[in-house]
């Protein structure tokens, strides 16, 4: 199997269980609040591995508060070879989530906004031609990493999120997987948010005739359209929803690594699928994602066939 390289945020979540999110001019009472290790890049990476994955994370972190970050990492054997050390402050989120398990989030970059072209040439000596690349938007220096590793051969796997219009004079076109939401992949090709899913998935490949991609519907569901074929369609597993917060993370560390695996397409778009379905049963981020044989069970358990045609 190939290696997958993730390089990407490491981030200290604060969460705050509220009534709802505080509005302007508002102070709001919180009924609880935790602690977990999070950021986009350490929930995929923490879901590449509990998939079966052979998980490198690469990344900064602070020096005095990464404590919590480094230990799970290491619970979950992803290697931190690659990842530095920063005289500054971790990455860290405010969180809130309200009653019906929605979030909103406050985010600063702190030490993930540290990584240099340096680090990144040292990082790559160590991969090659079919490993995988795994990115998102919390990073320094993407458009160099996307470039470096697309002429090292690495398939670059690029979670378009946080979308800023600064993300659309990157290289997209490089990247073997482009991984968005709705909102994202109208942005990407200035069409209506509300626009057919399928009219807006024949957008992003008229522009990215080259690149997979897996255009993520939330309650709706999710289609992969993998270069040159036809799109698998995949509902949603019916679940209550607690926590939504690391439900994308958990479906694209599943997918991908299910995707490198060899595994079928449309069997590794359901197994990512039924992941997230039982993340958002979990409060936090990475402590919500579950293990490959939670996923196996699940799926076992459900009668309704979610794979179709069409959404």
């Amino acid at each position: 199997m190939p290696k997958i390289l993730n390089y990407g945020s490491l981030n200290i979540d604060y969460v705050y269980d509220v009534q709802h999110f505080v509005m302007p001019g508002e102070t709001l009472q919180a009924k609880s609040r935790n602690i977990f290790a999070g950021g986009k890049g350490l929930n995929q990476s923490v879901a590449l591995a509990r998939a079966g994955g052979k998980v490198y994370h690469a990344g900064a972190v602070g020096e005095k508060d990464s404590e919590i970050l480094l230990k799970t990492l290491n619970d979950n054997k992803i290697d931190s070879t690659f990842l530095k050390k920063r005289n500054e402050v971790s990455g860290h989120t405010v969180i809130q989530v309200d009653e019906h398990g929605q979030n909103c989030i406050l985010l600063y970059g702190g030490a993930n906004q540290s990584i240099t072209t340096q680090d990144i040439d040292e990082t790559l000596l160590h991969f090659e031609k079919g490993d995988y690349l795994v990115l998102q938007n919390e990073t320094s220096n993407i458009e160099y990493l996307i470039k470096k590793a697309s002429i090292l051969g690495l398939k670059v796997c690029f979670n378009v999120s946080p979308f800023t219009e600064d993300l659309l004079n990157l290289p997209l076109h490089l990247c073997s997987f482009l991984i968005v939401n709705e909102i994202e992949g109208a942005a990407m090709v200035d069409a209506d948010e509300t626009c057919d899913p399928y009219v807006l998935l024949d957008k992003l490949t008229a522009k990215y005739p080259n690149s997979s991609l897996v255009l993520t519907l939330g309650a709706q569901g999710s289609i992969l359209k993998l270069a040159g074929q036809s799109p698998i369609s995949c509902r949603s597993f019916k679940v209550d929803a607690v926590d939504t917060t690391a439900a994308g993370d958990t479906f694209l560390g599943y997918l991908i690594t299910n995707i490198a695996s060899g595994m079928n397409s449309a069997l590794a778009l359901k197994c990512a699928t039924a992941a997230s379905a039982l993340a958002v049963q979990r409060k936090g981020a990475a402590p919500s994602i579950p293990k490959a044989t939670e996923v196996l069970e699940f799926i076992k358990k459900q009668r309704a066939e979610v794979l179709t045609n069409r959404l």
